[in-house]
């Protein structure tokens, strides 16, 4: 599924094309596999490793050029992996109620912010 955000596009298109879901599980995964004695840098070095990774992904694999929809899925990330504990856990800084508000609420929210601007239509 290309991840360029259209102007056609529904909101549930634009939803889906906003989740990092392959940056999100890599995270999981290496998450699940870092020993407990190494987790609190070793997710943190994991997290900023795979923060770089999100707009390299999107402009390299998925192509996608519009700046905001590449800075919107790199804060996504963040706001995901803050919801599933990440390094913020090991700082105090992990509230799971204020996680699950923001990520409810930038995940309705921010496909409604996001207006492509219309393409120029061909003689």
């Amino acid at each position: 599924m290309p991840r360029e955000i259209k102007e056609a596009q529904t909101y549930k298109d634009r939803l889906l094309k906003l989740i990092p879901s392959e940056i999100v599980a890599a995270y999981m995964v290496l998450a699940g596999i870092i020993p407990l004695a190494s987790a609190k840098w070793g997710i943190l070095i994991v997290s900023i490793i795979l923060l770089i990774l999100v707009p390299l992904y999107l402009w390299k694999i998925h192509k996608v050029t519009r700046c905001s929809q590449i800075i919107v899925t790199s804060i996504s990330f963040v706001i995901w992996i803050y919801s599933l504990g990440g390094p913020f856990q090991f700082w105090n800084l992990h509230k799971a109620w204020i996680a699950s508000v923001v990520l409810v609420l930038w995940t309705l929210i921010v496909p409604l912010a996001i207006n492509p601007k219309p393409q120029p239509q061909s003689p």
